[in-house]
């Protein structure tokens, strides 16, 4: 029993919002280490963007299926062993790049899919444990907004690092970063079970990964929240993954692209402002708004994929600052509206707009590059995001 021992030390009070931001800080500096190299080099391997989305696509496949095993090891080993597991996953995936080869990049994409996930899944559980419902959105878009510096340096280091010294330094950073997250979990002992508890007690009412899924379906709340989670993922993904291409097929360097990834990043900034614009505007309408104007400015960027890749980069860019307002308070709508005594298995099920994603929009694009390329793609996505936009405008709760 003295394992579970909880030593009087500094960091031992009740964790708030810093505590969680200092933690997906350094989640941040080592994946987003890898945001601009992990695409680039599998270009490079696979040699079309056509196979880089097959590639993923399969990833994103095994990821989703993965991702239902996390709420029974949450069970089984407990969160901070789970939480050790997506740190150690990260390890993984700069150890396989490292090795340079497609088999083994295939395997790196998917360590991290699966480490990002099973972290994303606890460090949510901790979260509602120790922010009640009326802080989450400070606390979210502090999160979000600490990490801009991550997201924004980063692409740009791992890019240097990987032209500079070889494709092993950005993956040693990534594996450190990791490492370095796992102490600082270790070292801040988060409680198995924090102080907001379920009404009324009870246990969640179904352990079966397809019963949870229809009791989030059977949730109109649930699913709006997983919609908006959903279209803003899936711009990252595609920002991430084919920004970098775009540059590098139109005839620019793998710096313009990860000029491109970090400029997108810095607009996670805003989030130091969309607490106060939520509150003065409402969150329905800044979230639907900011949905709607981003898939204009994605449809204007694939118009100019036909002939000016660059200015296309840019206005992808312009979009971003609109998606990085959802960083912050796309998830609010999912916390405020989950049960309490449902949070593992909900937030195991809203957590699959992740790998959704990452699957979908690369099925999607893969016959839509043979349409009519890059163009075709971006149009697609501007669809999607301006559909779930106005279903924000129309659906969230006018006092949210």
């Amino acid at each position: 029993m003295a394992f579970h021992v909880r030593h009087p030390i500094a960091l031992a009070a009740r964790p708030g919002a810093r505590t969680f931001s200092v933690l997906y800080f350094v989640e941040s500096l080592s994946r987003a280490a890898m945001a601009t190299v992990l695409p680039l080099t599998a270009y490079a391997l696979y040699e079309t963007k056509e196979a880089v989305s097959l590639v993923y696509t399969a990833v994103s496949l095994a990821a989703l299926c993965l991702s239902f095993a996390i709420p029974l090891l949450v069970r089984r080993i407990s969160r901070k062993w789970t939480y050790t597991l997506g740190c150690a996953l990260l390890v993984l995936c700069g150890a396989l790049t490292w090795l340079e080869t497609p088999p083994s990049l295939a395997l790196a994409l998917l360590a991290r899919t699966l480490g990002a996930a099973v972290i994303n899944v606890t460090l949510n559980l901790y979260i509602m444990d120790n922010i009640g419902k009326r802080d989450l959105a400070r606390s979210e878009t502090l999160r979000f907004a600490v990490s801009t510096l991550a997201w924004t340096a980063m692409p740009l280091i791992g890019v240097w690092l990987m032209q500079t010294r070889g494709l092993w330094a950005p993956c040693l950073v990534c594996i450190g970063g990791a490492l370095l997250l796992a102490a600082l979990f270790w070292y801040r002992r988060l409680a198995e079970g924090g102080p907001i508890r379920a009404a009324g007690g009870g246990a969640a009412p179904g352990r079966s990964p397809f019963r949870a899924i229809r009791r989030f379906a059977a949730q109109p709340r649930l699913r709006l929240a997983w919609s908006i989670a959903f279209a803003r993922s899936a711009f990252w993904t595609t920002f991430f993954v084919y920004a970098p291409i775009l540059m590098v097929e139109g005839g620019r360097s793998a710096t313009a692209g990860a000029m491109v990834v970090a400029g997108g990043n810095v607009m996670l900034l805003n989030n130091l402002f969309t607490r106060s614009w939520a509150a003065r505007f409402s969150l329905r309408r800044v979230i639907g708004g900011a949905l709607l104007v981003a898939a204009a400015l994605v449809l204007l960027a694939a118009l100019l994929t036909l002939a000016a890749p660059a200015p296309a980069g840019i206005v992808l860019v312009a979009a971003a600052f609109f998606v990085a307002m959802l960083d912050g308070l796309g998830p609010v709508p999912f916390l405020r509206a989950v049960r309490a005594r449902e949070r593992a298995e909900m937030s195991t099920v809203y957590r699959t707009y992740l790998d959704a994603s990452e699957l979908l929009p690369q099925v999607a694009y893969f016959f839509l590059f043979m349409i009519g390329g890059f163009a075709a793609a971006f149009a697609g996505l501007a669809a999607l995001m301006a559909a779930i936009g106005l279903l924000a405008l129309r659906y969230l709760p006018r006092g949210m």
